[in-house]
């Protein structure tokens, strides 16, 4: 049976939800609108799938065959642990990885970057452990005199997605870049995009970072050493190497995994974006934070109050997304928004007969907090085309599709749900075009997007300067 990457054209928004019933592996980050008849969105499907949707009345473009991707992917993993070696660990830079790196190595290199650089890298180890038994860590980069004062800091989150590797290898290309160039006083060069040391130490002295690179561990190594890479069925959506969820049992002891980024304390439950059936790619689980890997971010979140920014890397659709996911924003109208329960079942409405239609509710956003997410994500778009070129779309998570449960409406919610918690601006940035890009071409994007990332830390150290970051 043929897998096939496809581009899914609709003749409606309405039609292009719709396609929600059909149980597909969509990318729902790279819909688009390309006239006021033609909405699209990519996604991978069966060749059964396929016709299933031609008879829906839907029509296809292939982007390629996706059948060989599995095995050609596995080519750009090293099955085992290039940085075992104390040689190997204690020489490691960002320029020494070649091909996709496995769990195992991305610890080994959080443990001895904490070892070698105490004084600039402190290891957070996580308190809870997956289904499967493993430590998640994550490490907080501080520099300067000022390094235990409480300085704002900025928290990313790689592979929330099991099949998406490439967002923990961003993070550590991140991590190694700012450290190398802080401690040997010198520029960071990404591709035509350099940035002055004077730069870096005005960020790193100015902002802390808190990197979480590996959320799921169980369920990326279950897509890179999955034996049945090409599983791709009906009765479970997304099977082997196209896994996306986390590794929960099911009550027969058998995975069923729910999406962690479904599974956060944003209008959990509403069905916006989501499903109850465990089958599904979306599935939000038992409860929110049911999970051991969203109980993480959260414990990340609570514990470090001076987190004021936060991105989550994803794939794909090559786009900067911020608040709000559960409908379009709206500037005026403070009273609606997703704590009051005037609205609840309203919002993220796209069914053309329901009595109240969703285009009645639009999330409340204050104008200035809008503002300034819209004004740095360009920032940073300027940064990554900067690179090579690339540009990416920057606007806010529900321009076509929309979600509950997410890490970003979450992190950014929290500050409305209880004005104790401080205010946290909320990024996802969905890389590349396909969920795991040719290794060769993962390179230029890690570049890209730590080009970016780079310029989101320095442009917080800006802020920061000038107009200290307040809670509310």
């Amino acid at each position: 049976m043929k897998i096939l990457q496809a581009v899914i054209h609709a003749s409606s928004l309405e039609k292009l939800h719709q396609l929600e019933n059909f149980n597909l592996d969509l990318a729902r980050s790279s819909a688009l609108q390309i006239t006021g008849e033609d909405y699209s969105v990519s996604g991978i499907l069966s060749e059964e799938q396929v016709e299933i949707l031609k008879q829906a009345g839907y029509s296809l473009e292939i982007e390629l065959d996706a059948t060989d991707i599995p095995a050609q992917r596995l080519q750009d993993v090293y099955h085992g642990n290039r940085f075992e070696s104390a040689n190997n660990a204690e020489n490691f830079t960002a320029e020494s990885v070649r091909g996709y790196m496995t769990v195992d190595e991305i610890d080994h290199i959080l443990l001895q970057l904490s070892r070698q650089n105490s004084e600039m890298v402190s290891l957070i180890t996580l308190p809870n452990r997956t289904w499967e038994g493993r430590t998640c860590r994550a490490v907080q980069l501080s520099a300067g005199p000022s390094r235990s004062s409480g300085k704002p800091a900025i928290l990313i989150t790689g592979n929330v997605h099991a099949r998406e590797w490439g967002g923990s290898d961003i993070c550590i290309n991140l991590l190694t870049k700012f450290i190398e160039a802080y401690k040997n006083r010198r520029p960071i060069q990404y591709g035509n995009k350099s940035f002055a040391y004077e730069q870096i130490k005005q960020a790193l002295e100015t902002v802390d970072l808190i990197i979480f690179p590996e959320v799921n561990p169980d369920g990326k190594i279950y897509c890179q050493e999955n034996h049945e890479q090409n599983s791709f069925n009906d009765s479970l959506v997304g099977n082997g190497f196209w896994w996306r969820k986390n590794r929960r049992p099911d009550t027969d002891g058998k995975p069923m995994g729910v999406d962690l980024n479904r599974n956060f304390d944003f209008l959990w439950g509403s069905t916006i974006g989501t499903s109850s059936d465990k089958r599904s790619l979306i599935y939000l689980g038992p409860a929110p934070f049911s999970e051991p890997e969203s109980q993480n971010i959260k414990y990340l979140l609570d514990t470090y109050q001076q987190i004021r920014f936060f991105v989550d890397i994803h794939s794909y659709g090559e786009k900067i997304l911020y608040n709000w996911g559960d409908d379009d924003n709206q500037t005026i109208d403070p009273s609606q928004n997703f704590l009051n329960p005037q609205y609840k079942g309203i919002r993220g409405n796209t069914d053309p007969h329901s009595p109240t239609m969703r285009e009645s509710y639009k999330e409340y956003i204050s104008p200035q907090d809008e503002k300034l997410e819209r004004e740095l994500g360009n920032r940073m778009n300027g940064a990554l085309k900067a690179v090579r070129g690339k540009s990416y779309k920057v606007e806010e998570s529900a321009k076509m599709y929309y979600t509950s449960g997410t890490t970003q409406d979450y992190a950014y919610s929290r500050h409305l749900s209880d004005p104790s918690k401080p205010k946290i601006y909320s990024y996802t940035f969905e890389f590349g075009t396909e969920f795991v890009p040719p290794y060769e071409e993962m390179q230029h994007i890690i570049a890209d997007i730590s080009s970016a990332l780079t310029e989101l830390t320095y442009a917080v150290s800006q802020l920061s300067v000038a107009e200290p970051v307040h809670n509310a």
